[in-house]
């Protein structure tokens, strides 16, 4: 077990070696969020790094632990409404994960979550998590916080997506995979499949190579083995193109 200060608050779930790792955002997040935590909380909260492509929890699985994105990108796939899995959203660190089936008192998990890339995390046993935010008003307010933005960010994006064509879709991916990383380091490697990217964005593999194939032709973006590369003059245009989408619904 460790113990750490932060800010003169005693912590024992993060080695130091974590802490220096983390920005001073989500340092102060850890201290606000679990600064009424008493000691025994932790007795069974672990540390637990996963690689990418790790799935972190699967639809229908049975809601046994939270988990505190410390560092990672992670993506929510939906199983259930469509023939073919759809990835819906991704989240990146600090986030936490698997608490909204506690908050809807559902037996099972709703959706399924992997990893994008190595990830680590806090691994709570989901009675002692539910148990303790419950009685503990700091924690709930923050949390009930975190996934109000998280509901009307994704609702917004459903909107904006909805008044999209799907060329204008495939440039908004291509902006977000190269804003994903904390540090954009060019050219720019888009690792996802055709197949991947289709089930992104909700259209065909036959629309996305299209769409592949225009950008190619007006040299926004490079293909090398039939991966998909975007330099630093590329990634300028990319976010040209998308300040010349009208989407009159949305300007103020």
């Amino acid at each position: 077990m460790f113990s750490v200060f932060l800010k003169g608050e005693k912590y024992r779930m993060l080695p130091q070696r974590i802490i220096d790792k983390l920005t001073e955002q989500q340092i102060a997040f850890l201290e606000c969020f679990f600064a009424k935590c008493n000691e025994s909380f932790f007795t069974n909260v672990i540390i637990k790094s996963y690689p990418a492509n790790h799935v972190l929890m699967d639809t229908n699985d049975s809601c046994s632990y939270v988990y505190v994105l410390l560092k990672g990108r992670l993506q929510a796939i939906e199983e259930q409404v469509v023939n073919e899995p759809y990835s819906f959203t991704e989240l990146s660190a600090i986030e936490i994960v698997g608490d909204f089936e506690l908050f809807t008192t559902s037996a099972s998990r709703i959706i399924t979550l992997s990893t994008l890339e190595k990830s680590l995390f806090l691994v709570i046993p989901a009675t002692d998590y539910i148990n303790w935010i419950k009685n503990d008003a700091n924690a709930l307010f923050i949390r009930t916080k975190m996934l109000i933005r998280q509901i009307v960010a994704q609702t917004r994006f459903e909107r904006h997506n909805f008044f999209l064509d799907n060329h204008s879709r495939f440039l908004h991916f291509l902006l977000s995979e190269c804003n994903s990383a904390d540090t954009i380091i060019f050219p720019v490697k888009i690792q996802y499949t055709r197949l991947d990217i289709s089930n992104k964005l909700g259209c065909s593999v036959r629309t996305v190579n299209r769409a592949v194939s225009s950008l190619q032709k007006e040299s926004i973006i490079t293909l090398k083995h039939g991966k998909i590369y975007i330099s630093a003059a590329q990634y300028q245009l990319i976010q040209a193109a998308i300040n010349d989408i009208k989407t009159p619904f949305f300007q103020s």
